[in-house]
């Protein structure tokens, strides 16, 4: 018998399918807002769970997300930069992907809210590469300043005038940057409290109301609280009936806004009225007070001064000697009893009798009131 051995091969193996390449995707929020945090969401496919995928900015990686059973993963970042941020697993890695940021303007007005005091815009855009700053300074409404400024700002506000200080402030956007809010601040500038030796824009000020209130004032422009704009004060706080102090205060200031305007008690026509209760004197031209001087008749004990209608009969230029001083530029209306200047013309009755006014106002009544002009005395 003949045997034959027959070698068997094995069948080859079915060829294994090789293994997929892990492929990973990144996705990020429209818009973020700088500084705020946002979503990084991404999917690593085929899943791996409980691997870690890195987060990278600009090339430079910065934290890990663990990846669920499905793949997804995620992580929550601060906002910097836009980008771009990339998730890597070994060799996959994601495609770029960028935040469109909204930045942060942070401004904020630096000072005391009063006039004539340093205040000061100061404004900071983040990033500081997002856009341009736009200004817009208003005052009582009308605009006074814009500007556009990069990356930050400081913005001396003047403050010489009274009134509302409005800013308003917009960004303007660099492309890849969304709008930011824009903003308004705004400063009501508060009047001082002003008092002999004060200095600054609101000594004009002051000046120029009473002024505009027929109180008499030596110097229009004056910048300095000296003793003519003292003078002018006293004035005013005898006509309003305020304690005479001479410190223009809160209450001072309201009433400058709606004053108590007083009336001549003579309906003639042009005259002089010295109002010894409130210890002023109206200069009254066609019926109406057309300038209101502060004054100082008697105060001293024994001596008065005489009320009643009187007129002017008689006028003596430069200095005139008398039993109980030296006059300037007296104006007699009755007896020896004139209106004249004098160095000191205090908030309360101090003369032996005579109608006292400042030195700086004494010439221009010499200079104005003729002679027969009705003088009105009274109480």
């Amino acid at each position: 018998m003949l045997l034959v051995l027959a070698a068997c091969s094995a069948a080859p193996a079915a060829a294994s399918p090789a293994a997929k390449a892990p492929t990973i995707r990144l996705s990020a929020p429209t818009i973020s807002a700088y500084g705020a945090r946002a979503v990084l969401e991404g999917r690593l496919t085929p899943p791996a769970r409980n691997a870690r995928v890195r987060i990278s900015l600009g090339g430079r990686v910065f934290t890990h997300a663990r990846v669920g059973p499905r793949g997804g993963f995620h992580v929550t970042v601060r906002v910097r930069a836009r980008g771009p941020y990339r998730a890597g697993f070994f060799k996959a890695v994601s495609k770029p992907v960028f935040l469109r940021i909204r930045p942060r303007l942070d401004a904020t007005l630096v000072g005391d809210r009063m006039v004539g005091a340093p205040l000061a815009l100061y404004a900071q855009l983040r990033p500081a590469r997002a856009g341009t700053i736009r200004v817009d300074v208003l005052r009582s409404g009308r605009r006074t300043y814009s500007g556009s400024y990069q990356r930050h700002l400081r913005l001396k506000l003047g403050t010489s005038r009274f009134g509302d200080v409005r800013v308003r402030l917009r960004v303007v956007p660099r492309r890849g940057f969304a709008p930011a809010p824009a903003q308004v601040l705004e400063a009501k500038l508060v009047p001082p409290q002003l008092r002999y030796g004060a200095t600054g824009p609101a000594v004009t000020e002051l000046v120029r109301r009473l002024a505009a209130l027929h109180y008499a004032v030596y110097d229009g422009s004056a910048t300095t609280f000296g003793d003519a704009v003292l003078d002018s004060v006293l004035a005013f706080q005898k006509v309003q009936g305020f304690e005479r102090d001479g410190v223009v205060g809160p209450r001072f200031w309201r009433a400058l806004e709606r004053p108590r305007v007083p009336r001549p008690r003579s309906a003639s026509g042009d005259h002089i009225e010295v109002d010894k209760s409130h210890q002023v004197i109206y200069v009254v031209r066609g019926g109406e007070i057309a300038t209101i001087i502060p004054t100082s008749t008697a105060g001293i004990s024994g001596y008065y001064t005489p009320e009643g209608f009187f007129s002017i009969f008689r006028k003596v230029p430069g200095f005139d000697p008398s039993p109980l001083g030296t006059l300037y530029l007296p104006m007699y209306f009755t007896g020896g009893y004139a209106i004249h200047g004098n160095p000191s013309v205090p908030a309360y009755p101090a003369s032996h009798g005579c109608v006292r006014v400042p030195m700086w106002m004494a010439g221009r009544l010499y200079s104005t009131i003729g002679y027969g002009t009705t003088v009105y005395v009274y109480s």
